[in-house]
C-alpha cells in the first residue's frame, strides 16, 4: 500500500456548526482522507460559509 497526497478545497456551513467550528472542519476533512494540515482561507459573510484548504493523504493500492 502506497500513500497519495491530495490537495482539496471544503466549503463549511457556519450555521450550523455551532461551537465546535474545529471539530465540524476536522469530520469533514476525515471524509476525504487523514488530513495533514488545514486552513481557513476565507469566510464570506452573506452566505455565511467558511472556505477550508487542505492536504490529506489517501491509502491507495499499486
Amino acid at each position: 500500500m502506497a500513500l497519495a497526497t491530495h490537495f482539496i478545497t471544503l466549503d463549511i456551513d457556519l450555521t450550523t456548526t455551532g461551537e465546535d467550528l474545529v471539530g465540524a472542519i476536522e469530520a469533514a476533512l476525515a471524509e476525504q482522507g487523514e488530513p495533514l494540515r488545514w486552513a481557513i482561507t476565507q469566510v464570506n459573510q452573506a452566505t455565511q460559509t467558511a472556505t477550508v484548504e487542505a492536504v490529506v493523504t489517501t491509502r491507495s493500492s499499486i
